[in-house]
């Protein structure tokens, strides 16, 4: 076996240590979080309700979520085409049915304009299904205001479908669709779309402007249209603001899925980082595959496996015991990690696998795990290489330190041992081999044995070594030794590198150190282009079909179904004030352009005042943070049950439909300008009477002229258009529940409009146009109008549900990364912990670290354990029946795993693993102390070496239950110190943790100089741990290296335990409390 101590030079190195520290502030374990955006509250925005203030206060982040919008908005463009393609079809249908044949000579620039304008839209349409990746963003940017164009035409157009006069309430219908539309469909700003609604109205009302005769009541339809104007640009404005708010939510869940990706990235990188500096890739990869595993074998798995013709090479700095004397710890460790970290670089360049750093010896092995037939050359590379770095150290020190290098040749059982503090080692009697031809060398040379010499092909002039007479080991082995004494074949020629060599090898370090990073860009500006990209990228993933049936939309898995009817918006329930909204607007239409009766003044402002206090019930409680208890706990039942909500909603549409159809009762004699009982003619009578008139202003009528001119019926069409875009409104309903709802309000207008005022419409066409110059009557004109809004909505509400569920695909998709991100942040935190101890491990995984970086911490009062069992040497054979080693290292394994479980427990959390160096085991405790109180008591301040030494005593009964179940008898030597340490890390690019000065020096020796089955401790330590009932036995002076004579003392136990071992019988007592 190889060495079961530390060296001497090690230890003379180590008890120099001091109390400062040089060592940085551990960082927090990745502490990069969600990146938060504040809220812009200047400018107008900050008149607004804090739940309409949706604006970034940083410009760049709102100039993307703008970027974002619009790749968003132009989902809905099939869907803006299909509207304005179905309404230029209706016109040109209308057109085609209204007017005789002859008389289509003077629809010729209407008929032309709808046609190319069909055209037109058939060919966008076309385009952007099957070529939208590939349109230029300039051309997109054209396609809403292209949109726009055709609906200016369209209302045009539509103002010559009768013959003139243009009345003041033509295309009204169109016009409030295509209101709506610009705030849901266009992906443009609040401002732009409430400016193109206004310039739209403007038209409509500038056509009006331009009659060419006075018509009656004008002012009170302009009135109307106005008003019904300002309501659909106050529901456009209301669904605009959810849609946005909905967007900005998916904006920013997108921010914080990338932000989950790029710390799942960020850890995982460097977790793949510190694991490989300690483990070899196909180890690390079989113990992350496994972790978290349950073990069902007899044995826990051990990572271990053999390796043949591998070279092993030891390194150790000659005279390095002088230089200790002269400099501090924290200066001797600052030298060794300079040291050291040019040693990994050369172990990088020549294939090296460093395995461990032992104190100022280094060593490493090349032709594992990776086989390679010029392991033994580039291991002579290595020597010679570190031979030259110790110069600088030299020239640095003035002082006459060197280098002695080993190498030997032989087959290796490599892997990590236990479940803590996984440190990567070599095992066999080869490695001990290449252990002692470091210690048979000579300073400034490359000791090689003759298996080494072997595999070097002639590439190098040697010379003998005479190892044996300097080695026991050795010259039991009958092994031949050389010294290198030229290199014949310069590096990279006779190895595998040479092929390579034009490719040349700095762009691995290039490699290396952007494996945590991207290149030379900073963390902002690859976060604000990875997230670009992600926005980016959503666009083509966006489409819901594998997850939702194409015509219900429902989605296939009924559990991601349920909990989207579940999800709720506490702020959507705004939305449900758009139906008394436009009730509320409509009956104050309908008083400017209706004669109405007593019962309708009565029916009209009870119902808005229905529907506005159903709204208010809902919305009250979301716009207050404290109100009335049982108003809150009834709104809060409202949001928390769909079926409820529905149920409201239906009762509110209900409401809307008894007064819009109760609003037709205008004919009756209850009139507003008289209270008189003229006769009243049945609606068939309307036409008749109208008919023989020749004139819509003749008195001879059997009702008040007032009345009949009063009255513009088409406007209970617009006032159902209104309602039917109050039901887009509802975001929180379903396309399917809207459909329903859409079909049944059109259905109730179609009733009306053909039968209710059917004849009032047809009055309305004689007095207005005279005798009629179209083959179909108003009703049935302004019927197929309001189906075909309809139609136009239940597509946009499609999409909206569409654009819904996919938001609520992100989220989930959110949520799982974030998930994703916990579960791989509590593995890494697993792997990571057990490579280095925690807050060394925190400080490593924060930024990148430069090769040359020092980690180190003075601490006043630590305890160290050594705890080694001598006797497994004799134990450990490679014969076959042991699987040439394997089976005795798979029960040293099971032994350390078992040390390394009792560190779980909650009386040893102040204790870590520091490593293991064959079969001894390496603890300490006090180091997760930052300070210590001046004023504490002996107790207070010892209180975790204690615990040290009550961890010890329970490594001997864990040793004793293990050697009872297999039949062995091995025996625990152990020794422990207390005292002022300085612990760190060497070799930034390969951490290694490890403790020097006096205190850790005393222990080791503590541990050699005893016996085995007894621990032992020097007189301070035996004085302290008196204090906490321990009793100890005196041994006597004892000569350690370096330090002279030391009193030491054996321990006992405890004072209970030895009472109650007393009062057994004899021959109880613990067989291990005996010599050697």
């Amino acid at each position: 076996m190889k060495k079961t101590a530390l060296k001497d030079e090690e230890l003379d190195m180590r008890e120099t240590g001091k109390h400062n520290s040089t060592g940085d502030e551990a960082t927090s374990f990745l502490s990069r979080g969600e990146t938060e955006l504040k809220i812009d509250r200047s400018g107008l925005q900050r008149y607004l309700p804090q739940c309409l203030q949706f604006a970034f206060a940083e410009k760049s982040a709102e100039s993307l979520y703008r970027e974002y919008y619009r790749i968003e908005k132009r989902r809905n463009t099939g869907t803006l085409l299909l509207v304005l393609g179905l309404v230029d079809v209706v016109l040109l249908v209308t057109y085609g049915a209204a007017f005789p044949l002859r008389d289509a000579g003077q629809l010729v620039g209407q008929i032309a304009f709808l046609f190319g304008a069909l055209l037109v839209l058939s060919i966008v349409f076309i385009v952007v299904r099957c070529f939208a990746s590939a349109l230029p963003s300039r051309l997109w940017d054209c396609i809403p205001f292209l949109a726009w164009i055709v609906q200016l035409g369209h209302l045009v157009c539509d103002m010559w479908l009768f013959s003139v006069p243009r009345m003041p309430g033509d295309s009204v219908a169109w016009a409030l669709l295509y209101t709506y539309t610009v705030y849901l469909l266009l992906p443009l700003r609040l401002s732009v779309c409430l400016g193109l609604s206004l310039v739209m109205a403007f038209v409509h009302l500038l056509l009006v402007g331009v009659l060419p005769k006075p018509i009656d009541f004008t002012e009170n339809q302009l009135g109307a249209n106005i008003l019904l104007f300002v309501c659909a640009n106050l529901l456009g404005s209301l669904s605009y603001f959810f849609l946005e708010r909905r967007q900005r939510r998916a904006f920013l869940e997108t921010r914080q899925s990338l932000e989950a990706k790029l710390v799942l990235e960020e850890e995982s990188q460097e977790q793949e980082r510190l694991l490989l500096s300690v483990l070899p890739q196909h180890v690390a990869a079989e113990i992350r595959e496994d972790l978290g595993a349950v073990v069902t074998g007899q044995f826990k798995k051990i990572y271990m496996s053999r390796h043949e013709n591998v070279s092993i090479l030891f390194a150790d700095i000659v005279g390095f015991t002088a230089i200790s004397s002269t400099c501090t710890a924290p200066e001797l460790v600052k030298i060794l990690n300079e040291l050291f970290a040019r040693f990994d670089k050369l172990s990088d360049k020549y294939h090296q696998l460093r395995i461990k750093i032992l104190g100022d010896c280094y060593y490493c092995i090349s032709g594992a795990p990776e086989e390679r037939p010029d392991h033994a050359v580039l291991c002579v590379h290595m020597g010679l290489s570190m031979v030259e770095a110790i110069k600088s150290v030299r020239e640095k020190t003035n002082s006459g330190v060197d280098m002695r290098v080993g190498v030997h040749t032989g087959a290796i059982l490599a892997g990590v041992m236990g479940q803590r503090q996984w440190q990567f080692d070599v095992y066999s009697r080869d490695v001990v081999l290449a252990n002692k031809m470091e210690s048979a060398g000579l300073p400034g040379r490359v000791h090689i044995s003759e298996k080494t010499l072997g595999f070097l092909k002639g590439e190098f002039e040697v010379t003998a070594g005479e190892g044996m007479t300097r080695e026991e080991a050795l010259r039991s082995a009958g092994l031949e030794t050389y010294f290198i004494v030229k290199v014949l074949k310069p590096y990279p020629m006779g190895t595998l590198d040479e092929k390579t060599e034009q490719n040349g090898r700095s762009g691995n370090n290039d490699e290396l150190s952007n494996l945590t990073g991207h290149g030379d860009k900073s963390f902002e500006e690859d976060y604000k282009a990875r997230l670009h990209e992600e926005l980016l990228g959503r666009e083509a993933k966006g489409h819901i079909r594998n997850h939702a049936n194409p015509i219900t939309l429902f989605f296939k898995d009924p559990k991601l179904e349920t909990e989207f009817r579940k999800a709720k918006d506490a702020v959507s329930l705004v939305s449900i004030a758009g139906l008394p909204l436009v009730l509320v607007f409509c009956t104050a239409a309908y008083f400017l352009v209706m004669s109405g009766s007593i019962f309708s003044i009565i029916c009209l402002p009870s119902g808005s005042l229905i529907l506005v206090l159903i709204a208010v019930f809902c919305i009250l409680p979301v716009g207050l943070k404290a109100g009335p208890p049982a108003l809150v706990r009834m709104s809060n039942n409202f949001l928390k049950r769909p079926g409820l909500r529905l149920a409201l909603i239906l009762i509110m549409v209900t409401v809307w439909c008894v007064v819009h159809v109760l609003s037709t009762d205008y004919e009756n004699s209850w009139t507003m300008s008289s209270f008189t009982t003229p006769t009243v003619l049945p609606p068939s009578n309307y036409t008749r009477n109208a008919t023989n008139s020749s004139s819509a202003s003749t008195i001879n009528q059997p009702f008040h002229p007032l009345t009949r001119e009063h009255n513009f019926p088409q406007y209970l069409s617009y006032f159902c258009v209104l309602e039917l875009i109050g039901l887009t409104v509802l975001t929180h309903l379903s396309h399917l529940v809207k459909l329903l709802l859409t079909v049944a309000i059109t259905v109730v207008q179609g009733v009306v409009n053909v039968s209710l005022v059917q004849g009032a419409l047809d009055y309305y066409d004689e007095r207005t146009y005279g005798q009629s110059n179209h083959d179909i009557s108003h009703s049935i004109t302004l019927t197929v109008i309001v189906v075909a809004v309809a139609v136009c909505l239940i597509l946009i509400n499609r999409q909206l549900e569409v654009t819904s569920r996919r938001l609520f695909l992100w989220q989930k998709a959110v949520e799982e990364q974030r998930e994703k991100v916990l579960d791989m942040r509590v593995k890494n935190e697993a792997l990571v912990y057990n490579i280095l101890p925690p807050h060394v491990a925190k400080h490593f995984l924060g930024k990148r670290k430069k090769d040359e970086e020092l980690y180190s911490k003075s601490y006043d009062s630590v305890g160290v354990l050594f705890a080694a069992m001598p006797n497994f040497s004799d134990f450990y054979t490679e014969d076959s029946v042991n699987n040439q080693g394997l089976e005795c290292l798979r029960f040293l394994n099971e032994v350390i795993s078992d040390y390394d479980a009792l560190l779980e427990q909650q009386r040893f959390k102040d204790i870590i693993k520091i490593k293991t160096i064959g079969s001894t085991y390496m603890a300490a405790s006090g180091l997760t102390d930052d300070s210590c109180n001046p004023n504490a008591t002996v107790k207070e301040k010892w209180a975790h070496l204690a615990a040290l030494t009550e961890f010890a005593l329970t490594l001997k009964e864990t040793l004793t239950n293990i050697n009872k179940e297999s039949f062995n008898n091995f025996l625990l030597r152990m020794g422990i110190n207390q005292g002022p340490i300085t612990a760190g890390v060497i070799g930034a690019r390969k951490p290694h943790y490890d403790m020097w000065g006096n205190t850790v020096n005393v222990a080791s020796r503590m541990e050699s100089t005893g016996k085995a089955g007894c621990i032992q401790v020097v007189e301070e330590t035996a004085r302290i741990l008196e204090e906490f009932d321990y009793v100890f036995e005196q041994r006597g002076m004892v000569a350690v290296k370096g330090k002279g004579n030391l009193m030491t003392y054996y321990l006992l136990g405890r004072k209970s335990d030895l009472k109650n071992s007393a009062a057994k019988p004899p021959g109880a007592e613990n067989s291990q409390v005996s010599t050697s």
